[in-house]
């Protein structure tokens, strides 16, 4: 820690917040920090995450210090008060700020651009599967922005409370994914304000993941679930209804004046997850780190998944608990079978968004316009 006897420190330390700050070793940083010092519009964080306690860790070659502040508005606005301070490389717990908020941290660096990073998920008990796509680095030095994009679970069993609390977001528009099925038997509660757009992803689905209840509960409990969403995920890619409800959401969230998004499926895995996985590699985020984004849902989902496993017992047709498995979770391997389907299909990804989604040139640069931070470096 530098400089204890800085006003700024006393203040810091005087007040409620409790901070911890420490560097450690990092990769090589000279092509970043040389960036920095050509670019000023450069952001020069190569990684920074907030946990749900309140830890912030962040890395910046060629910074020297981070100066961190704090506030409920997704560009931070109030930079009077920081709450804290760090070397290029560090961390920082944040604590006795006002609960019942989503906070943003916006980190600002003595060289480059600042960046604004929150805790990705929304941790709302009755919509488990809520959080935010942004606060992930492009192949190009850029970030995706936070507070912008956000994918769900269902939004039936909202209570009362999650659902004032999913109004401080600001939603604009509310797009839901699922079958004219699944909406009559389970209709969303929208927060007052956001537009509620339906894109049927599967409607033209012959199969079980077209909304055949039955014949889905019949394919999962022979054993086939993992086989089913395989074939679902290339589904996501071929069917002219998916092509068409992903084509209408990636242009209205790429429209001139779209607000914060939030776009869901029933378990907001699937159809969401290919959803946002389209959406990440469009803007340049690595395979990794979109895989990555995928497969959190089984972190998100843990806890429902083991709600609805309790309750196999009192199925009329008995599902065994092996058989459910692979239906309620995500696999490496589901996504894959919808990147390689592009692949078969277009040739590469590229081609895929624009012959299969029909998004030309302005339209893309739209969408990286309305959701990157930063320059390339």
């Amino acid at each position: 820690m530098r400089n204890r006897d800085h006003p700024m420190w006393r203040a810091a330390l005087a007040g409620t917040l409790v901070l911890t700050l420490q560097a450690c070793a990092t990769v090589d940083q000279r092509p970043v920090a040389s960036a920095v010092a050509e670019q000023p519009a450069v952001i020069p964080f190569t990684s920074a995450t907030v946990s749900a306690d309140g830890t912030i860790n962040w890395s910046a070659p060629g910074a020297g210090q981070v100066t961190v502040y704090a506030g409920t508005d997704s560009a931070v606005s109030d930079r009077t008060k920081p709450v804290g301070q760090g070397d290029a490389t560090g961390s920082l717990r944040v604590s006795g700020l006002a609960p019942g908020k989503r906070w943003f941290f916006a980190l600002v660096p003595d060289r480059g651009a600042p960046l604004v990073i929150a805790d990705r998920g929304l941790h709302l008990k009755t919509i488990p599967n809520l959080r935010d796509i942004g606060g992930y680095r492009t192949a190009d030095g850029r970030w995706v922005k936070m507070g912008m994009l956000y994918r769900s679970d269902q939004l039936d069993r909202l209570s009362d409370s999650d659902l004032g609390a999913m109004g401080d977001l600001g939603l604009a528009l509310v797009a839901d994914l699922r079958t004219a099925s699944e909406r009559s038997h389970e209709p969303d509660r929208v927060p007052a304000g956001a537009e509620h757009l339906m894109l049927d992803v599967v409607a033209d689905s012959k199969g079980s993941v077209g909304g055949d209840m039955r014949q889905a509960i019949a394919t999962i409990a022979a054993g086939k679930g993992a086989e089913m969403l395989t074939e679902a995920n290339r589904d996501f890619v071929s069917l002219n209804s998916a092509r068409s409800a992903y084509r209408t959401l990636l242009s209205r969230i790429g429209a001139e004046g779209a607000g914060p998004t939030l776009y869901h499926c029933t378990a907001g895995k699937d159809r969401t997850g290919w959803a946002s996985a389209v959406i990440l590699t469009l803007l340049g985020v690595p395979r990794e780190t979109v895989m990555a984004d995928y497969l959190a849902s089984n972190d998100y989902l843990r806890a429902k998944n083991e709600a609805t496993m309790a309750t196999l017992g009192a199925l009329p047709t008995p599902i065994a608990r092996e058989n459910l498995e692979p239906v309620l979770t995500v696999r490496a391997a589901y996504i894959e079978a919808a990147f390689a389907e592009v692949d078969k299909r277009y040739g590469s990804f590229d081609r895929y968004v624009r012959e299969g989604l029909g998004l030309d040139d302005a339209a893309i640069d739209r969408l990286r316009t309305a959701l990157l931070a930063g320059v390339p470096q």
